[in-house]
């Protein structure tokens, strides 16, 4: 099996994270200049898995750097899952923000569950609003 490398997002990582995004049907980040701005963003922290020199998994979180960060994403390809990149990807960004606490949002789902819950956790309930849009289209 190949080494995994984990360091920061550097805007050179752009056009691959929006590939990523492509591959994991994420439509907001296939641009890699949105990739760039969501991770240079004040209090964001990014960083990306690398296997033989390809990008194989990506996480970003901003933070207040002090007690609460966000895992807004964290994306493995899937011919790469199962083999820790996920959690060391989580483990680094979250080191990284200095906070004391991180929160997200997860679909749900068997394989999903059983990965967050192996952490230090509280399960609480939570939205994603939209500004602006009284209700979401279907789909």
């Amino acid at each position: 099996m190949a080494t995994v490398d984990v360091r920061p997002f550097e805007a050179e990582h752009a056009p691959d994270v929006a590939r990523l995004a492509t591959t994991v049907q994420w439509p907001s980040l296939t641009d890699p200049d949105v990739v760039r701005r969501v991770c240079a963003a004040p209090g964001a922290t990014a960083f990306v898995a690398l296997t033989e020199g390809a990008l194989v998994g990506w996480a970003q979180a901003p933070g207040d750097g002090v007690l609460q960060s966000h895992l807004s994403f964290l994306a493995v390809h899937p011919e790469h899952r199962r083999r820790g990149i996920a959690r060391a990807l989580l483990v680094a960004t979250f080191q990284s923000t200095g906070a004391a606490r991180m929160d997200l949002i997860a679909d749900d789902g068997p394989v999903t569950d059983a990965f967050y819950a192996s952490f230090a956790h509280r399960r609480m309930s939570g939205f994603r609003l939209y500004p602006g849009a009284a209700r979401l289209p279907e789909g």
